[in-house]
C-alpha cells in the first residue's frame, strides 16, 4: 500500500479536438468556449479550451494508471478542485500525485485517502490543482 508523502508523476495526455467534442456529447456542455472557433478567438483565450472538468476527469484517470488505485478503491469520496489556467487543443498535461493523508476507519481493512493532484502543461505551467478522497481497502 502507497504511503504518506509518496509522489507518482502520471503520464501525459494530449488533449485533441475530439476529446472536447466527446465530453461535450456525454455532458451536453456545448458552450461556445468551448465549441465555436470564431467566438472562442474574441475571448481572452483567444481560442477553444478544453471543459475544466475535462481536464480534471482525465487526470484522474490518467492517476489510475500509477498504480495508487486500482482493485483497492471502494468510492469517491470528494473533490475539491480549482482550475486555475485554460487547456487548449493540443495541450499535453499531466499530474503530480501525491498522498496526503490515510486515516484508518473503524471498519476493519479500510482506510481513507486524500490525494493531491497538480496538472501542469507541457511548458510546466500548473492549470489545476485538486484534492480527492476516496475510500480503500487497506489490506
Amino acid at each position: 500500500m502507497p504511503s504518506v508523502g509518496q509522489s507518482v508523476e502520471t503520464p501525459g495526455r494530449t488533449i485533441g479536438e475530439c476529446d472536447i467534442h466527446a465530453f461535450a456529447g456525454l455532458v451536453g456542455d456545448f458552450t461556445p468556449i468551448h465549441m465555436d472557433d470564431v467566438f472562442a478567438q474574441s475571448t481572452p483565450y483567444g481560442a477553444r479550451i478544453a471543459h475544466g472538468p475535462l481536464t480534471m476527469s482525465t487526470m484522474i484517470g490518467m492517476a489510475t494508471q500509477t498504480g495508487f488505485f486500482g482493485d483497492r478503491v471502494i468510492g469517491l469520496l470528494n473533490l475539491n478542485w480549482d482550475f486555475s489556467k485554460p487547456v487548449k487543443i493540443g495541450d499535453t498535461i499531466r499530474s503530480k500525485l501525491t498522498i496526503e493523508d490515510i486515516r484508518a476507519t473503524s471498519k476493519p481493512g479500510r482506510a481513507i485517502t486524500r490525494f493531491l493532484f497538480d496538472v501542469i502543461n507541457q511548458d510546466g505551467v500548473s492549470v489545476q490543482q485538486g484534492r480527492m478522497t476516496v475510500m480503500m481497502r487497506s489490506d
